[in-house]
Protein backbone atom coordinates (compact mmCIF):
# COMPACT_ATOMS: atom_id res chain seq x y z
CA UNK A 1 0.00 0.00 0.00
CA UNK A 2 1.05 3.12 -1.06
CA UNK A 3 1.59 5.63 2.24
CA UNK A 4 -0.32 9.11 1.88
CA UNK A 5 2.13 12.09 1.54
CA UNK A 6 -0.10 13.36 4.42
CA UNK A 7 1.06 10.49 6.60
CA UNK A 8 4.81 10.65 5.00
CA UNK A 9 5.23 14.72 6.31
CA UNK A 10 3.25 14.09 9.45
CA UNK A 11 6.16 10.95 10.42
CA UNK A 12 9.14 13.16 8.72
CA UNK A 13 7.68 16.04 11.37
CA UNK A 14 8.02 13.74 14.14
CA UNK A 15 11.16 11.49 13.68
CA UNK A 16 13.19 14.16 11.31
CA UNK A 17 13.85 16.23 14.42
CA UNK A 18 14.61 13.29 16.84
CA UNK A 19 17.30 11.80 14.40
CA UNK A 20 19.29 15.34 14.11
CA UNK A 21 19.16 16.23 17.71
CA UNK A 22 20.03 11.60 18.26
CA UNK A 23 23.17 12.17 15.14
CA UNK A 24 23.94 15.61 15.98
CA UNK A 25 23.09 16.75 12.57
CA UNK A 26 22.93 20.63 12.54
CA UNK A 27 20.32 21.28 9.25
CA UNK A 28 18.76 19.13 6.78
CA UNK A 29 16.38 20.14 3.81
CA UNK A 30 14.46 17.14 2.42
CA UNK A 31 11.81 17.35 -0.68
CA UNK A 32 8.96 14.04 -1.14
CA UNK A 33 7.88 13.92 -5.06
CA UNK A 34 4.41 12.34 -5.47
CA UNK A 35 3.86 13.11 -9.45
CA UNK A 36 3.58 16.53 -10.36
CA UNK A 37 3.60 17.39 -6.29
CA UNK A 38 6.57 18.10 -4.28
CA UNK A 39 6.80 18.73 -0.47
CA UNK A 40 9.60 20.26 0.67
CA UNK A 41 10.72 20.38 4.80
CA UNK A 42 13.46 22.01 5.92
CA UNK A 43 15.06 21.61 9.57
CA UNK A 44 17.96 23.02 11.40
CA UNK A 45 20.82 25.61 10.81
CA UNK A 46 22.83 26.26 7.94
CA UNK A 47 25.88 27.35 10.15
CA UNK A 48 26.48 26.03 13.69
CA UNK A 49 28.14 29.63 14.38
CA UNK A 50 25.60 31.74 13.47
CA UNK A 51 22.21 29.55 13.79
CA UNK A 52 21.15 31.11 10.72
CA UNK A 53 18.16 28.62 9.75
CA UNK A 54 17.77 26.46 6.84
CA UNK A 55 15.28 27.43 4.25
CA UNK A 56 13.73 25.94 0.84
CA UNK A 57 16.19 28.34 -0.73
CA UNK A 58 19.42 26.63 0.84
CA UNK A 59 21.68 24.91 -1.35
CA UNK A 60 23.82 22.29 0.07
CA UNK A 61 26.46 20.41 -1.45
CA UNK A 62 24.85 17.29 -3.61
CA UNK A 63 27.78 15.40 -3.41
CA UNK A 64 27.43 12.32 -5.96
CA UNK A 65 23.75 13.24 -6.52
CA UNK A 66 25.87 15.02 -9.08
CA UNK A 67 26.16 11.61 -10.96
CA UNK A 68 22.92 10.73 -11.99
CA UNK A 69 22.49 15.08 -13.41
CA UNK A 70 25.65 14.22 -15.62
CA UNK A 71 24.95 11.08 -16.88
CA UNK A 72 21.37 12.68 -17.98
CA UNK A 73 23.30 15.38 -19.75
CA UNK A 74 25.48 12.90 -21.31
CA UNK A 75 22.79 10.76 -22.65
CA UNK A 76 20.97 13.70 -24.31
CA UNK A 77 24.35 14.35 -26.35
CA UNK A 78 23.67 9.93 -27.06
CA UNK A 79 20.39 10.70 -28.13
CA UNK A 80 21.19 13.15 -30.37
CA UNK A 81 23.84 11.03 -32.29
CA UNK A 82 26.94 13.13 -31.06
CA UNK A 83 28.17 10.22 -28.84
CA UNK A 84 27.77 6.57 -29.34
CA UNK A 85 27.38 4.68 -25.96
CA UNK A 86 29.99 2.06 -27.01
CA UNK A 87 32.30 3.52 -29.08
CA UNK A 88 35.46 4.06 -26.98
CA UNK A 89 35.74 7.50 -25.84
CA UNK A 90 39.20 8.01 -26.66
CA UNK A 91 38.22 8.15 -30.28
CA UNK A 92 36.06 10.81 -29.69
CA UNK A 93 39.42 13.14 -29.19
CA UNK A 94 41.06 14.54 -31.94
CA UNK A 95 43.82 12.18 -33.36
CA UNK A 96 46.80 12.83 -30.85
CA UNK A 97 44.83 14.67 -27.96
CA UNK A 98 46.03 11.92 -25.87
CA UNK A 99 49.92 12.50 -26.38
CA UNK A 100 49.24 16.56 -25.06
CA UNK A 101 46.44 16.18 -22.56
CA UNK A 102 47.10 16.33 -19.02
CA UNK A 103 44.52 13.81 -18.28
CA UNK A 104 46.21 10.99 -20.15
CA UNK A 105 49.67 11.71 -18.27
CA UNK A 106 48.51 10.01 -15.30
CA UNK A 107 46.37 7.51 -16.68
CA UNK A 108 48.45 3.19 -17.00
CA UNK A 109 46.76 0.00 -18.66
CA UNK A 110 46.69 1.39 -22.12
CA UNK A 111 44.71 -1.48 -24.30
CA UNK A 112 42.14 -1.15 -21.19
CA UNK A 113 42.42 2.46 -21.85
CA UNK A 114 41.54 1.71 -25.21
CA UNK A 115 38.04 -0.40 -24.53
CA UNK A 116 36.23 2.56 -22.08
CA UNK A 117 32.92 3.16 -23.23
CA UNK A 118 30.29 6.37 -22.34
CA UNK A 119 28.05 3.27 -21.25
CA UNK A 120 31.46 1.79 -19.09
CA UNK A 121 31.82 5.27 -17.62
CA UNK A 122 28.05 5.53 -16.44
CA UNK A 123 27.58 1.98 -15.38
CA UNK A 124 30.74 2.34 -13.11
CA UNK A 125 32.52 -0.44 -15.18
CA UNK A 126 35.48 1.06 -16.76
CA UNK A 127 37.70 -0.55 -14.02
CA UNK A 128 39.17 2.22 -12.86
CA UNK A 129 39.04 3.09 -8.75
CA UNK A 130 36.62 5.28 -6.91
CA UNK A 131 39.65 7.89 -6.68
CA UNK A 132 43.71 7.10 -7.40
CA UNK A 133 45.61 8.00 -4.17
CA UNK A 134 47.10 11.60 -4.89
CA UNK A 135 49.75 11.91 -7.74
CA UNK A 136 49.90 8.29 -8.32
CA UNK A 137 49.25 6.86 -11.96
CA UNK A 138 45.82 6.09 -12.77
CA UNK A 139 45.27 2.32 -13.72
CA UNK A 140 42.06 0.20 -14.44
CA UNK A 141 41.88 -3.07 -12.64
CA UNK A 142 40.07 -5.67 -14.68
CA UNK A 143 38.49 -5.48 -18.32
CA UNK A 144 35.80 -2.87 -19.01
CA UNK A 145 32.66 -3.66 -18.51
CA UNK A 146 32.87 -7.09 -16.87
CA UNK A 147 32.62 -6.06 -13.46
CA UNK A 148 31.73 -3.17 -11.02
CA UNK A 149 33.41 -0.94 -8.90
CA UNK A 150 31.97 2.26 -8.51
CA UNK A 151 34.40 5.21 -9.71
CA UNK A 152 34.42 8.69 -9.54
CA UNK A 153 37.22 8.59 -11.64
CA UNK A 154 35.66 7.35 -14.76
CA UNK A 155 33.21 10.41 -14.55
CA UNK A 156 36.17 12.72 -14.27
CA UNK A 157 37.61 10.61 -17.37
CA UNK A 158 33.97 10.98 -19.29
CA UNK A 159 34.00 14.96 -18.73
CA UNK A 160 36.97 16.12 -19.77
CA UNK A 161 36.19 13.81 -23.32
CA UNK A 162 33.04 15.61 -23.12
CA UNK A 163 34.68 18.90 -22.71
CA UNK A 164 37.09 18.58 -25.50
CA UNK A 165 34.08 16.65 -27.50
CA UNK A 166 32.35 20.59 -26.80
CA UNK A 167 34.49 22.51 -26.93
CA UNK A 168 33.24 24.93 -24.32
CA UNK A 169 33.41 24.61 -20.43
CA UNK A 170 31.02 21.11 -19.38
CA UNK A 171 29.33 23.53 -16.26
CA UNK A 172 28.12 26.07 -18.28
CA UNK A 173 26.63 23.49 -21.21
CA UNK A 174 25.43 21.42 -18.14
CA UNK A 175 23.47 24.59 -16.51
CA UNK A 176 21.91 25.55 -20.67
CA UNK A 177 20.80 21.98 -21.86
CA UNK A 178 19.50 20.68 -17.98
CA UNK A 179 19.50 22.81 -15.13
CA UNK A 180 17.43 25.55 -16.97
CA UNK A 181 15.44 23.15 -18.60
CA UNK A 182 14.67 21.54 -15.74
CA UNK A 183 13.86 24.36 -13.39
CA UNK A 184 17.04 23.88 -11.31
CA UNK A 185 18.46 27.24 -12.33
CA UNK A 186 19.32 27.97 -8.78
CA UNK A 187 21.71 24.78 -9.13
CA UNK A 188 25.30 24.68 -9.81
CA UNK A 189 27.99 22.60 -10.54
CA UNK A 190 30.30 25.48 -9.27
CA UNK A 191 30.26 27.68 -6.24
CA UNK A 192 32.67 30.29 -5.12
CA UNK A 193 32.53 32.26 -1.40
CA UNK A 194 30.30 34.57 -3.64
CA UNK A 195 27.65 32.33 -2.93
CA UNK A 196 28.37 31.31 0.63
CA UNK A 197 25.65 33.93 1.72
CA UNK A 198 22.54 30.95 0.26
CA UNK A 199 25.10 27.55 0.76
CA UNK A 200 24.97 25.46 3.60
CA UNK A 201 28.65 25.02 5.84
CA UNK A 202 29.10 21.28 6.70
CA UNK A 203 29.97 20.27 10.09
CA UNK A 204 31.99 17.63 11.64
CA UNK A 205 31.27 14.43 13.71
CA UNK A 206 30.92 16.85 16.64
CA UNK A 207 28.46 19.48 15.30
CA UNK A 208 31.72 21.78 14.70
CA UNK A 209 31.12 23.63 11.49
CA UNK A 210 33.87 23.78 8.87
CA UNK A 211 34.91 26.30 7.00
CA UNK A 212 32.96 27.62 3.94
CA UNK A 213 34.17 24.90 0.85
CA UNK A 214 34.76 26.63 -2.70
CA UNK A 215 34.32 24.55 -5.71
CA UNK A 216 35.23 26.96 -8.33
CA UNK A 217 36.09 24.19 -10.82
CA UNK A 218 33.45 21.41 -12.32
CA UNK A 219 33.90 18.05 -10.84
CA UNK A 220 30.88 16.07 -12.54
CA UNK A 221 31.17 13.37 -9.67
CA UNK A 222 30.27 15.52 -6.78
CA UNK A 223 30.14 19.37 -7.40
CA UNK A 224 26.73 19.83 -7.90
CA UNK A 225 24.96 22.38 -5.12
CA UNK A 226 21.21 22.86 -4.92
CA UNK A 227 18.40 23.03 -3.14
CA UNK A 228 16.14 19.97 -2.10
CA UNK A 229 13.18 21.59 -4.60
CA UNK A 230 15.74 21.90 -7.91
CA UNK A 231 16.83 18.01 -7.14
CA UNK A 232 13.59 17.19 -6.81
CA UNK A 233 12.43 18.37 -10.23
CA UNK A 234 14.88 16.31 -12.01
CA UNK A 235 13.38 13.56 -9.74
CA UNK A 236 10.33 14.31 -11.32
CA UNK A 237 11.71 14.20 -14.72
CA UNK A 238 13.34 10.78 -13.41
CA UNK A 239 9.93 9.38 -12.36
CA UNK A 240 8.28 10.49 -16.13
CA UNK A 241 9.15 7.51 -19.63
CA UNK A 242 11.20 9.46 -21.85
CA UNK A 243 14.33 7.75 -24.11
CA UNK A 244 16.75 9.45 -21.75
CA UNK A 245 15.00 8.34 -18.83
CA UNK A 246 14.49 4.19 -19.82
CA UNK A 247 18.37 3.79 -21.16
CA UNK A 248 19.61 5.48 -17.45
CA UNK A 249 16.62 3.08 -15.47
CA UNK A 250 18.12 -0.66 -17.70
CA UNK A 251 20.21 -2.64 -15.91
CA UNK A 252 23.93 -3.05 -17.14
CA UNK A 253 25.63 -4.53 -14.82
CA UNK A 254 24.87 -6.70 -11.10
CA UNK A 255 26.52 -5.34 -8.62
CA UNK A 256 28.76 -7.67 -6.65
CA UNK A 257 28.44 -7.83 -2.86
CA UNK A 258 30.90 -6.96 -1.52
CA UNK A 259 33.98 -4.00 -2.17
CA UNK A 260 36.62 -5.40 0.26
CA UNK A 261 39.09 -6.26 -1.89
CA UNK A 262 42.69 -5.10 -1.00
CA UNK A 263 43.74 -1.81 -1.42
CA UNK A 264 39.99 -0.76 -2.30
CA UNK A 265 39.86 -2.95 -5.23
CA UNK A 266 36.69 -4.74 -5.13
CA UNK A 267 36.50 -8.28 -4.32
CA UNK A 268 36.58 -10.11 -7.85
CA UNK A 269 35.19 -13.85 -6.04
CA UNK A 270 32.32 -12.15 -4.68
CA UNK A 271 28.93 -13.44 -5.66
CA UNK A 272 26.32 -10.33 -7.62
CA UNK A 273 23.56 -9.32 -5.38
CA UNK A 274 20.54 -10.15 -6.69
CA UNK A 275 18.96 -7.41 -5.43
CA UNK A 276 21.24 -4.57 -6.76
CA UNK A 277 22.15 -3.42 -9.92
CA UNK A 278 23.50 -0.30 -11.78
CA UNK A 279 21.70 1.60 -14.67
CA UNK A 280 23.40 4.12 -16.66
CA UNK A 281 23.68 6.82 -13.89
CA UNK A 282 21.49 4.99 -10.92
CA UNK A 283 21.66 2.32 -8.61
CA UNK A 284 18.84 0.37 -8.93
CA UNK A 285 17.39 -2.45 -6.76
CA UNK A 286 14.41 -5.10 -6.93
CA UNK A 287 12.32 -5.30 -3.73
CA UNK A 288 8.48 -6.27 -2.76
CA UNK A 289 7.39 -3.13 -4.48
CA UNK A 290 9.05 -3.20 -7.38
CA UNK A 291 11.75 -1.24 -8.58
CA UNK A 292 13.41 1.66 -7.28
CA UNK A 293 16.74 4.07 -8.67
CA UNK A 294 18.82 5.67 -5.92
CA UNK A 295 21.98 7.32 -5.24
CA UNK A 296 24.09 8.24 -2.01
CA UNK A 297 26.07 11.22 -2.03
CA UNK A 298 29.12 11.38 0.89
CA UNK A 299 31.52 14.49 0.52
CA UNK A 300 32.41 14.13 4.14
CA UNK A 301 30.64 16.89 6.08
CA UNK A 302 28.23 17.03 3.62
CA UNK A 303 25.72 13.29 3.15
CA UNK A 304 22.90 12.90 0.22
CA UNK A 305 20.84 10.83 -0.62
CA UNK A 306 17.95 10.48 -3.74
CA UNK A 307 16.04 7.41 -4.46
CA UNK A 308 12.55 7.06 -6.85
CA UNK A 309 9.75 4.40 -7.32
CA UNK A 310 8.31 4.96 -10.63
CA UNK A 311 5.16 2.70 -10.36
CA UNK A 312 4.12 4.32 -7.82
CA UNK A 313 5.40 8.24 -9.28
CA UNK A 314 7.37 8.80 -5.62
CA UNK A 315 10.50 9.92 -5.15
CA UNK A 316 12.40 11.68 -2.47
CA UNK A 317 15.89 13.68 -1.97
CA UNK A 318 17.64 14.46 1.39
CA UNK A 319 20.48 17.29 2.02
CA UNK A 320 22.25 17.64 5.50
CA UNK A 321 25.42 18.90 5.90
CA UNK A 322 26.71 16.77 8.60
CA UNK A 323 29.41 14.32 8.33
CA UNK A 324 26.58 12.29 10.48
CA UNK A 325 24.10 12.97 7.86
CA UNK A 326 23.45 9.26 6.96
CA UNK A 327 21.73 8.79 9.84
CA UNK A 328 18.92 10.22 8.49
CA UNK A 329 19.20 8.10 5.29
CA UNK A 330 17.12 4.73 5.96
CA UNK A 331 14.56 6.02 8.33
CA UNK A 332 13.22 8.61 5.91
CA UNK A 333 13.50 6.06 2.78
CA UNK A 334 11.04 3.63 5.06
CA UNK A 335 9.15 6.23 5.62
CA UNK A 336 8.87 7.93 2.16
CA UNK A 337 8.06 4.46 0.00
CA UNK A 338 6.13 2.44 3.16
CA UNK A 339 9.02 -0.37 2.69
CA UNK A 340 11.34 -1.78 5.13
CA UNK A 341 12.86 -3.52 2.20
CA UNK A 342 16.01 -2.30 1.41
CA UNK A 343 18.65 -4.71 0.25
CA UNK A 344 20.35 -1.48 -1.68
CA UNK A 345 21.26 0.06 1.58
CA UNK A 346 22.42 -3.34 3.38
CA UNK A 347 24.41 -3.26 0.20
CA UNK A 348 26.16 0.43 0.99
CA UNK A 349 26.70 -0.62 4.79
CA UNK A 350 28.45 -3.64 3.83
CA UNK A 351 30.52 -1.95 1.00
CA UNK A 352 31.99 1.56 3.05
CA UNK A 353 31.60 0.48 6.88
Amino acid sequence: MVMSIKTIIETLQTIVPELMATAVIPGTSIAIVRGQEIWPRQWGVVNANTNQPVTAQTAFQAASLSKPVFAYAVLQLVTAGYLDLDTPLITCLPTGEQDIDPLFDHIVNEPNLHQITTRHVLSHTPGFPNWATKDTRLKTSFIPGTRFTYSGEGFQYLQRVVAQLLQQKVDQWVHDTVLQPLNMADASFVVTTEDATHVAVGHDKTGKAEPFWEMPEMVSAYSLHCTAVAYAHFLQVMLRPSPITTLMLTPQIQVNASHSGQDGWPDLNAAADPHVSWGLGWGMQTGVNGRLFWQWGDNGIFKAFAAGHVASETAVVILANSQNGDALWRPVLETAFDTDNWPALDWLKRTFD
